[in-house]
């Protein structure tokens, strides 16, 4: 309804009536219009003055709510974190925000009727005016790269975006929006120069990197990995079961073991593993990686790939030079003991054993003299040093062993050891034809060394040997002594026999096993690979 005291409510509706009783007035008179009539058409139009009181109260609270939202919108336009800008046809500012004012370092009146351009850094003026009339011709949105530089002289980078509408009254206004950029663009050219910096690192390092996709499961590797994994250039994605299958039979189940760890503990990655199929050369690599979770449903692994192949070979030609070296050193010694015991043999044979021979001829020339009980004595005495020296003499070296070989030579040994309280058997398999000497001497000095070890230490009453040849050289010696505590002996200092043994054995990659309980005898088992003899 009409409210009393606006006076432009009352100045309406006033014309409204003076219309009104004009109309009355000119119809009022005419004859041809009954009473009746008159009535209907005063109530038609008080009808329609009540209704024109509450459309006007209507239009009242749109335009109040129009004016809130129009002070709303001014407060969002002059306080947006962006630059707006309203510009003509031609490149004139109409208007400008508190943003824009701000990034250009100016107020409004220095702004306003200044063309844009006057604000764009020379060397972007091509720039500029192509985005311009690109979006004056296709009234699309457009946007570029520009650099600002403000009415104090600071210059800036800056994104532009804008776009060109028709108004109501035919011209054309253009909306320009202003965002520095200058810490994104900084921040890009840092990003670049680390990127820059870390291929440079990597590439120094013959390193590479790598990202598998747990969700997708493909594994991404650059150009450096795939150089490092000797695969086809281009072929940056795969998926991940085929680069396990690349790496090398013997380390493929290791590494998908780790990573499967790694995807369901978090654990991080650390593994070295081979590439490279039989028909390449063989690439040592160590993989280094971790989980990260970029994004609830988004989570990788990702790390580097490093080629380690030439500290591989210098580390395993090290070894080898030094198993080398070693083996040299073993060899000197065994040299150098078998000579020893030569030539304490050749003494004991030449000097010792002669003497006492001629000792005894002599006292069997007196037979027939006085004393003959006495004289036989000496000579049972001398016989038994004969014996004795002879046989030191074949355990220092026998000459058999040289005449006739190692078969000889072992059943001679058991021979001689063998007695009524001992019972050594012997099983001999493969030994059709002489071997070298070096080896025939180390099978002999091992066997005669464990045969003392089971009647010395063991104090066994049955030992029995059993020797194979087939692609390895295996002895085996079983006893029935007392025994002993395998691991316990192991934590003792060793004597010079088991080292003698362990030195022979680094000759020929070999190896040596011992079971024995207390009370259960022994057996000792050993191999030697004669394919890699010295």
């Amino acid at each position: 309804m009409k409210k009393p005291g606006n006076r432009k409510e009352d100045f309406d509706f006033t014309k409204l009536r003076q219309d009104a009783e004009k109309f009355l007035n000119e119809h009022i008179h005419d004859a041809s219009l009954p009473d009746k009539d008159i009535k209907m058409l005063f109530q038609e139009l008080q009808v329609h003055q009540i209704e024109l009181e509450m459309q006007n109260d209507e239009l009242r609270l749109i335009n109040v709510e129009l004016e809130r939202q129009r002070i709303r919108f001014s407060g969002i336009y002059d306080f947006a974190p962006i630059g707006y800008f309203l510009l003509d046809r031609a490149g004139i500012i109409k208007e400008v925000n508190n943003t824009g004012m701000t990034l250009l370092e100016a107020t409004k009146k220095d702004i306003s009727g200044k063309r844009m351009q006057s604000y764009v850094a020379p060397e972007d003026y091509d720039a500029y005016y192509s985005f311009f009339m690109q979006m004056l011709r296709t009234h699309t949105h457009q946007r570029c790269e520009l650099n600002i530089r403000a009415v104090q002289g600071h210059k800036f980078n800056a994104q532009v975006e804008g776009i060109a509408l028709n108004t109501s009254e035919g011209n054309i206004e253009c909306y320009i929006a202003l965002v520095d950029i200058s810490e994104r663009i900084r921040a890009q050219k840092e990003l670049a120069d680390v990127k820059e910096r870390l291929e440079l690192a990597m590439k120094a390092s013959s390193a590479g990197t790598w990202e598998l996709n747990l969700t997708s499961m493909r594994f991404f590797m650059d150009e450096s990995s795939q150089r490092i994994c000797n695969m086809p250039k281009g072929t940056f994605y795969r998926d991940y079961t085929d680069f396990i299958n690349m790496i090398h039979v013997d380390d493929k189940k290791e590494a998908d073991r780790q990573f499967h760890l790694s995807l369901v503990t978090g654990k991080e990655i650390d593994i070295i593993c081979r590439f490279g199929t039989p028909n390449q050369k063989e690439c040592y690599t160590v993989i280094r990686g971790h989980k990260i979770l970029s994004s609830k449903t988004d989570e990788r692994l990702v790390g580097i790939i490093m080629d380690i192949t030439e500290k591989m070979l210098m580390e395993k030609n090290s070894r080898l030079l030094k198993m080398e070296h070693q083996k040299k050193i073993a060899i000197a010694t065994l040299h150098t003991e078998e000579n020893e015991r030569k030539r304490i043999s050749g003494a004991l044979h030449d000097s010792v054993s002669q003497l006492l021979y001629a000792v005894k001829i002599k006292l069997g020339q007196m037979e027939n003299k006085p004393n003959r009980t006495e004289i036989l004595g000496i000579n049972k005495l001398l016989e038994e040093a004969i014996a004795e020296t002879r046989n030191i003499s074949f355990e220092l070296a026998p000459s058999i062993l040289t005449d006739f070989g190692l078969v000889a030579t072992l059943e001679e040994l058991v021979q001689r050891l063998s007695s009524k309280t001992l019972k050594i058997t012997t099983n001999i398999k493969g030994f059709f034809k002489r071997m070298d000497l070096l080896l025939e001497t180390n099978i002999y000095r091992i066997i005669q060394e464990l045969l003392n070890n089971s009647m010395r230490h063991g104090e066994a009453t049955e030992i029995d040997i059993e020797l194979k040849n087939n692609e390895v050289i295996e002895i085996i010696i079983r006893d029935n002594g007392k025994g002993f505590n395998v691991q316990e002996q192991e934590r003792r200092s060793h004597g010079s026999g088991l080292f003698s043994i362990k030195n022979r054995l680094s000759l020929y990659n070999g190896n040596m096993q011992i079971e024995s309980e207390p009370g259960k005898g022994t057996t000792v088992s050993v191999k030697l690979n004669i394919k890699d003899q010295v």
